[in-house]
C-alpha cells in the first residue's frame, strides 16, 4: 500500500485521467445506475462514470489515490456521485456486500475475488475489465478472463486480448464486457 501511496503522490498511474478501454464502449447508450470501481486508484474510471450520472462505489487500498480521486471529483463537481472507501481488496474476510449495475476491474488481479465479483453483478448488469496477460502472479494466463466469465454463465459482449493503446502498459491486456444471463 505504501508503494501505491508513493506512486499516486508522485502523480504516477494517472493516465491523463482518461478511462481505459473498453469502459466508454461498455456504457455508451446506457442510462446510469450504480457502479463498483475495484482498485479505483486515483479515480479515472469513477470520475468518468460520475460525470455521466452514475453513482459509484470506489474502493482502493491507497489513501493517497482515493484522496486524489475525491479532490478531482470535487473540482469537477461530481463528488456527490462517488462513495469512496479505503480497503484492502486482498485482505482475508474482505466482502463485496452489494449488487451493482456495473462492476469495473481495471488492471487489478486477485483471483479469490472473482466469485464475489460475479455475485456483485446484478441481473442485467455488466462486468467490464481490462487486466494484464502474461505469466506471473499478477498476470492473467492467455484466455483466462474469458474462461472465468464463461464459467459464470455470462454472455460475452466484447473480448479482446493483446497490446493496448495505453502506451505505458508493459504487458498485453485482456479486455472484457460481459453480462449475466437474464
Amino acid at each position: 500500500m505504501a508503494d501505491w501511496d508513493e506512486r499516486f503522490a508522485r502523480g504516477d498511474e494517472l493516465h491523463g485521467g482518461l478511462p481505459s478501454p473498453p469502459l466508454p464502449q461498455a456504457v455508451s447508450g446506457l442510462g446510469p445506475g450504480i457502479a463498483l470501481d475495484l482498485a479505483s486508484g486515483a479515480g479515472r474510471h469513477s470520475i468518468f462514470l460520475a460525470e455521466r450520472g452514475w453513482r459509484v462505489h470506489a474502493i482502493d487500498s491507497s489513501r493517497v489515490g482515493v484522496q486524489r480521486m475525491l479532490d478531482e471529483a470535487h473540482r469537477r463537481g461530481v463528488s456527490d456521485h462517488i462513495e469512496a472507501e479505503v480497503a484492502d481488496l486482498e485482505a482475508p474476510g474482505f466482502v463485496l456486500g452489494r449488487e451493482y449495475d456495473l462492476v469495473c476491474d481495471f488492471y487489478f488481479l486477485h483471483r479469490p475475488l472473482f466469485q464475489q465479483i460475479r455475485n456483485a453483478v446484478r441481473a442485467g448488469g455488466l462486468f467490464v475489465a481490462a487486466i494484464h496477460v502474461g505469466s506471473g502472479r499478477f498476470l492473467l494466463e492467455p484466455g483466462e478472463l474469458r474462461k472465468i466469465a464463461e464459467s459464470w454463465g455470462f454472455i460475452i459482449r466484447h473480448y479482446r486480448e493483446g497490446e493496448t493503446a495505453e502506451s505505458d502498459h508493459r504487458h498485453p491486456t485482456a479486455e472484457l464486457i460481459a453480462t449475466p444471463p437474464r
